[in-house]
């Protein structure tokens, strides 16, 4: 038997004693080893930490006591396990091309790009770094599209896993290649079971090798892990199945071949995961990326809204540690997507707003508050005359979403483009407000709307933005972050920001992030996805992107490179560093509320109004080079080197 030197940590330190003891003689506790353990070093200067010599098997067991923090390979005896510290240097070799209106001229070419575009980004990267509007003037000279600027970084977003929730990830994009051309993009159902339980894979050669040189495990055998519980390690035969169809494969999913080829219909999820995690688009360009499709996807993938909030569950729960840590890697969700529902122009609609009830048509003209509500919504139903963002109308689906949450994911959602305040808290005003679905047709389950009603402005009915909110728990509390957008144009009188003029808006914003005219990863023919061609892989296109859509990534990016320093970070930790921390409130003069008063229809009408919101903007406290105090990881060997 291989003996290692291993460093053990209890949680506390009245633990110590009894787990030193216990070790040090032959016993038949459960999870000991039955034998005496050699204390090699019992760091008498520390409360909770020893080194003792033990074997693989005897460290899985062991971790199995409630007593004990982590274990991990000592890492001043075994050196060469752990990779070695370097300095801080620029992201990019030189000041990086930043584009910020790609409306406004001088954009990208759409095909012949030149060796000037290798290096190039979106105004998000350098916006988020800074604290006032004014510090991007002085750098980027105004509205001018494209100009050179430094982005410096002292995180990177290794060791997280960052989830897509979206409709598939173009796996072999350049954005998402590292330095040895291996992508970085996963699948949670192809991928994720050989992530959590590789032996089995291993031992039935299930394995092969993707294009790209990396281990893959075959698709019906992936499938088959969820579908049969039999079909995978002992350990995870209690963990329950999820039925994966035929349907569900790599093509549609990630594409399949190393020219970006693939069966996908939208790009969409890709220029989110660009967002969070691309090289040149991302904060976290080198988090671990993990696509779960399920928003317009592909007909024929069978996978529903239920059962992707379910697989991420059991992906986040039963993920290995990392060795490199000791650790599980924490996990952040971005779902750029939403609930709608809507009216034609014609349809009688019931409301009630504000404690009153009563009918309109869909087109009357703005007469009171009601009215001018209804105007005001930005339509996102092809064929509609309005709609507004909702609820999921399925408490299974709401339950499987908040177990998710509850399971410790870390879920950000975008806010939605109906231009809709969203209110939050027990006592908003527009907490029972709702109207009668008339394009669906639907009811939401809960019994404070009537049939054929559904909620129109607050977060607590909401699908993902109200995920996980607990009115029993605390009714002021929401564990999803939910982003609105901010808009790319500077105001030439003013020079201040302002939203987008779609994106909703209230109270229930957490956060306004860059979105409008954001340079993303695009795809190489899928769905229009196709504005300008990449320099280092003319068969690869980048994509203005734009939305909340967009504004939710950019915040899951500087998400992830804060739980890269605060790993076992819960939502309600992660909501309050980003108040005190990842955000800067901005004063009136520099970001503009149209309409403030309530009491008038231009407030509700109006395209520019905060409706309540904070002027609460990101801001990248990591975008220096400055080696940030990393909290919450117990352990030695951690590093932050750059490929």
């Amino acid at each position: 038997m291989t003996l290692k030197k291993y460093e053990l940590k209890v949680k506390r330190p009245e633990d110590w004693d009894g787990v030193l003891n216990t070790l040090s003689e032959t016993s038949s506790i459960e999870n000991f080893p039955n034998r005496q353990v050699t204390c090699f070093d019992d760091k008498m200067h520390s409360p909770t930490r020893g080194t003792f010599l033990l074997h693989k098997s005897e460290v899985e067991t062991l971790m199995n006591d409630s007593s004990i923090d982590w274990i991990e390979l000592d890492p001043t005896e075994n050196p060469d396990e752990y990779p070695k510290p370097s300095h801080y240097t620029k992201r990019w070799e030189k000041n990086v091309k930043v584009y910020r209106d790609l409306n406004g001229g001088g954009q990208p070419v759409s095909t012949g790009a030149t060796v000037g575009e290798l290096d190039r980004t979106g105004w998000q990267i350098v916006r988020t770094g800074i604290k006032t509007n004014g510090d991007f003037w002085g750098v980027l000279s105004g509205n001018i599209s494209a100009q050179p600027s430094d982005a410096s970084y002292s995180l990177t977003g290794k060791n997280v896993d960052t989830i897509i929730h979206d409709s598939g990830v173009l796996q072999y994009h350049p954005e998402f290649l590292d330095s040895n051309n291996r992508s970085r993009v996963r699948d949670i159902v192809l991928d994720g079971p050989y992530y959590i339980d590789h032996d089995y894979f291993d031992a039935n050669g299930f394995t092969y090798t993707k294009p790209d040189g990396r281990t893959g495990i075959t698709t019906t055998s992936a499938r088959n892990w969820w579908n049969n519980s039999s079909l995978r390690s002992v350990g995870f035969s209690t963990i329950g199945t999820i039925s994966i169809t035929s349907g569900y494969t790599e093509a549609r999913a990630l594409g399949n071949s190393l020219d970006g080829s693939s069966e996908m219909t939208s790009g969409h999820g890709t220029s989110s995961a660009s967002l969070v995690a691309g090289k040149n688009f991302g904060l976290a360009f080198e988090a671990n990326i993990w696509n779960m499709s399920g928003i317009g996807e592909p007909a024929g993938m069978g996978i529903t809204k239920e059962q992707e909030y379910d697989l991420m569950k059991l992906f986040h729960l039963y993920k290995p540690i990392n060795p490199e840590t000791g650790i599980k890697n924490p996990t952040l969700v971005n779902g750029s997507w939403g609930y709608q529902s809507g009216f034609e122009s014609g349809d009688s609609i019931d409301y009630s707003f504000r404690g009153i009830t009563g009918t309109f048509i869909g087109n009357d003209s703005v007469s009171d508050q009601v009215t001018a509500m209804k105007d005001g919504l930005n339509n996102q139903l092809q064929g509609a005359y309005r709609s507004w963002s909702t609820s999921s109308r399925s408490n299974s689906i709401d339950a499987a979403g908040a177990e998710a949450i509850d399971s410790g994911l870390i879920y950000v959602a975008a806010s939605g483009n109906n231009n809709q305040r969203l209110g939050v808290g027990s006592t908003d005003p527009d907490r029972l407000n709702y109207m009668s679905d008339e394009w669906f047709g639907s009811t939401d389950p809960r019994g404070e709307f009537p049939s054929g009603t559904v909620p129109c402005n607050h977060r607590d009915w909401m699908n993902p933005q109200g995920l996980g909110f607990d009115a029993s728990v605390d009714p002021e509390f929401h564990p999803v972050i939910c982003v609105g957008a901010m808009d790319e144009y500077v105001i030439p009188s003013t020079l201040s920001e302002r939203k987008a003029d779609y994106s909703n808006n209230g109270p229930g914003i957490d956060i306004w992030s860059p979105a409008d005219e954001t340079l993303s990863a695009g795809t190489n023919g899928v769905a229009n996805y196709t504005d300008y061609e990449r320099y280092d892989d003319s068969r690869f296109y980048d994509h203005y992107f734009n939305g909340t859509s967009a504004a939710a990534p950019v915040t899951s990016g500087l998400l992830v490179l804060y739980l890269q320093s605060n790993p076992k970070a819960t939502s309600r930790e992660v909501k309050t560093w980003l108040k005190n921390n990842g955000s800067v409130i901005a004063v009136p003069s520099e970001y503009q509320d149209e309409y403030s008063d309530d009491t008038q229809t231009s407030y509700w009408t109006g395209s520019f109004n905060m409706r309540g919101a904070e002027r609460r903007i990101l801001y990248n406290p990591f975008a220096n080079d400055v080696v940030p105090k990393i909290d919450g990881l117990s352990v030695t060997g951690v590093n932050f080197k750059l490929s």
